[in-house]
């Protein structure tokens, strides 16, 4: 678990520009999935300098700030998961507009894309159960 924390840090920075889209693109899931996993990120820093003694809370012991912190990437789970039903819903309308131009090829790819998200959906859920 150490060694996973501290190869995170840097770790939310290719998530601000995602955000910034979906804020640009008024697309609320994907803005609300980013600023929850970007503060997951950045509060598991500060469990890391916590359980190393950098920093001291008087409010929190560092399991306390990990549970409290458990909350962020469980939600995140669930918003990735509503992220996924989302484009399984586009994907099936590709494939209905896709069948109706006689385009096997882009059929073949939004089942690919389908059958991804639906196993991704699986992940999230199990994820979530173990939390």
């Amino acid at each position: 678990a150490w060694a996973r924390r501290t190869h995170r840090w840097g770790k939310e920075m290719p998530h601000i520009p995602t955000l910034g889209k979906a804020i640009s693109n008024c697309d609320v899931l994907q803005a609300a999935q980013s600023m929850v996993l970007i503060t997951f990120l950045v509060q598991d820093h500060i469990y890391w300098l916590l359980k190393v003694g950098i920093l001291k809370f008087t409010n929190y012991t560092p399991i306390q700030w990990h549970r409290r912190n458990l909350r962020f990437i469980t939600l995140s789970h669930v918003l990735n998961f509503s992220l996924c039903v989302r484009e399984v819903m586009q994907l099936k309308s590709k494939i209905q507009e896709a069948v109706a131009k006689g385009d096997e090829d882009a059929v073949k790819k939004a089942k690919a894309g389908i059958y991804d998200n639906k196993r991704m959906m699986v992940r999230y859920v199990l994820t979530f159960i173990q939390m």
